[in-house]
């Protein structure tokens, strides 16, 4: 169950306050946007990833970017919510009528703390449905929370039935090793907002991408990691279950976390610059 911080939500074109009742028949397309001074950020990679969702599972959709952005425009100015995360989900109702629904989440982020030291993971044997869409399963989410809680972790890494680790549960993972960064393949991970914006940096950084399997008993053997997100950016892991890395140390995280927040700050620049001239 999502919870929903804010009685105002958007429904398919229209500001609504009364007590929302969407039920939708399968699993919707979702896109999770952080809001950073009322400007979502990288809203035209969300709008891509949203598209390409919708095309892998059939899911029409009447609306647009336009028409999203405006959304959220209208629900940051009447709720005064200028930091926090907001929830788009697109898919077709019990009574077969497809709707779009945007909506304020419960959002939290990383410490200080937790940035300086790094976080505790642990991993479990998980494989999700299609990878590639951003569809939401509650039982999935379910197990995930209930995992998290009973370790005290912040994330669950995903591997399948042979070892091999693909991605957290919510973030795209990666390792450092002998200088490089390292990450699973492509095709058996959901590709990440901000992992393609990291992946954009590596070259003036001139750090290479190595994408491989990465095992479960061969995870001593590497120097560092850490994971991506929308709500995290890039959060040093401290440990994997019982395997410590001094990540929030390691010269290539420090660097790559240095060049994302110009990243975040010139998106949020050319965003206002796109939308807010009307």
């Amino acid at each position: 169950m999502i919870n929903r911080i804010h009685q105002m939500y958007w429904l398919s074109g229209e500001v609504r306050t009364d007590d929302r009742n969407l039920t939708f028949e399968n699993p919707p397309v979702y896109e999770v946007i952080r809001l950073m001074e009322g400007v979502p950020l990288f809203f035209e990679a969300h709008m891509e990833r949203l598209e390409h969702s919708l095309e892998l599972v059939g899911y029409p959709s009447e609306f647009h970017k336009n028409d999203y952005y405006g959304a959220i425009r209208k629900l940051v100015e009447s709720t005064g919510l200028f930091n926090n995360n907001v929830r788009l989900e697109v898919g077709k109702t019990e009574n077969g009528i497809d709707h779009s629904v945007l909506y304020f989440v419960k959002s939290s982020y990383p410490s200080t703390k937790e940035y300086q030291t790094g976080v505790d993971v642990t991993t479990a044997e998980v494989v999700r449905e299609n990878p590639h869409a951003k569809v939401f399963y509650e039982e999935y989410v379910n197990m995930i929370t209930e995992m998290r809680e009973n370790e005290q972790v912040y994330e669950v890494l995903l591997h399948n039935s042979e070892g091999v680790l693909t991605e957290g549960s919510r973030s795209n993972l990666f390792f450092i090793k002998d200088g490089d960064l390292v990450s699973a393949k492509s095709e058996t991970i959901l590709m990440g907002i901000t992992r393609d914006k990291l992946l954009g940096i590596l070259d003036n950084l001139k750090i290479d991408l190595i994408e491989m399997d990465i095992h479960k008993n061969e995870l001593a053997t590497y120097d560092a990691c850490f994971i991506s997100g929308t709500s995290i950016h890039i959060l040093p892991i401290r440990k994997i279950n019982d395997i410590t890395y001094a990540s929030s140390e390691n010269r290539i995280i420090k660097e790559m976390t240095d060049a994302f927040k110009g990243v975040v700050v010139q998106d949020i620049q050319n965003t206002r610059r796109l939308y807010h001239n009307d």
